[in-house]
């Protein structure tokens, strides 16, 4: 047999790409053995610090609500994935090069008095519908829909790898744009490690500014009722201690009052998170709005068909690499 390099070399990510499936397969039937056997949880009652199964709805009244750049739905959550295809002379694939989302996270709400928050990044997400696809190509980035301009525009700073310039003409090849979105009431099942969302409130020592001490100052001056609260020695008239000590007192509670005022007016209300949820390895992380059943039925055949297969793409790699060489 004649010596192909490329034959070899798809023949050995055959080999790579089945152990690959092989291993995806086997963490596939790990993470729906365990959403089998973890009963689901009220985020008000649920265990932090361990794996957590809650079922719910995105939280509407504190999530923004945006437009889809491609469908153009409103939504509460979405997801643009930017894929490029590579080819050769005998295969093409779908290469990811990057992915970014409307929110860092949302707000998962299911009744029980608290919330929960998730964080996407990492997540495994499990659709029933496919997702909205939008094909150009790499030299034809600057005709891309206005609304899906705009979209790559506010997260810039979030691709890493993908070029928002326009190649050569000789040189493009194929860009696909792939969108999913989470909608209002719709509902979804969030399996991970739950982190706890109660903060412990630690008082810190506040310092009193001058404007409010010498405004103190002035104000106990000028009310005997104040004089006669900060008298200490009953002698009918504050000396300079007594008076520096009524303005630190009055001071700081005039701020204190102040800056909560303040801070009331321009801080945004948030619910009660009990609960967040983050990509925390090796712990599954999986959100999904397929009823748990359905999950459950996918997961069993996608790790059925990778476990099965991964060996035999493996086998085959393997006899192509040893006829090559023989």
């Amino acid at each position: 047999m004649t010596f192909d390099p490329e034959f070899v070399a798809y023949m050995a990510m055959g080999v790579c790409g089945g152990f690959y499936l092989f291993y995806s397969g086997f963490r596939e039937m790990k993470i729906k053995r365990t959403i089998e056997n973890i009963p689901t949880s009220k985020i008000s009652t649920g265990a932090v610090g361990s794996n957590v199964e809650v079922k719910g709805q995105i939280d509407s009244e504190v999530q923004t609500a945006v437009q889809a750049p491609l469908s153009g739905r409103d939504c509460l959550f979405f997801s643009i994935q930017i894929q490029e295809e590579v080819r050769s002379r005998r295969h093409s694939f779908w290469k990811t090069l990057d992915q970014f989302y409307s929110h860092d996270g949302f707000y998962l709400n299911d009744g029980s008095g608290a919330r929960a928050m998730v964080y996407v990044q990492g997540a495994e997400i499990k659709r029933e519908q496919s997702p909205k696809k939008f094909l150009t190509r790499s030299n034809r980035l600057d005709e891309l829909p206005g609304s899906l301009t705009g979209a790559l525009t506010k997260h810039r700073d979030k691709l890493k790898r993908f070029k928002w310039k326009n190649s050569s003409w000789l040189f493009s090849n194929r860009i696909r744009f792939l969108e999913w979105c989470f909608y209002s009431d719709e509902p979804l099942y969030v399996l991970g490690y739950a982190h706890s969302g109660l903060r412990v409130n630690i008082k810190k020592r506040i310092k009193l500014k001058f404007e409010y001490f010498f405004s103190a100052k002035k104000q106990i001056e000028q009310d005997d009722s104040l004089k006669d609260r900060f008298d200490e020695n009953r002698d009918g008239s504050l000396n300079p201690e007594e008076l520096e000590r009524g303005a630190k007192i009055l001071g700081l509670h005039n701020q204190t009052l102040q800056e909560k005022e303040e801070k009331e007016k321009v801080e945004d209300p948030k619910p009660a998170v009990k609960m967040i949820f983050r990509n925390t390895p090796p712990h599954p992380f999986v959100i999904s709005n397929m009823q748990e059943s359905a999950l459950v039925q996918k997961m069993n055949w996608v790790s059925v068909l990778k476990l099965f297969g991964g060996p035999v793409l493996a086998l085959g790699g393997l006899f192509g690499l040893i006829s090559s060489f023989t």
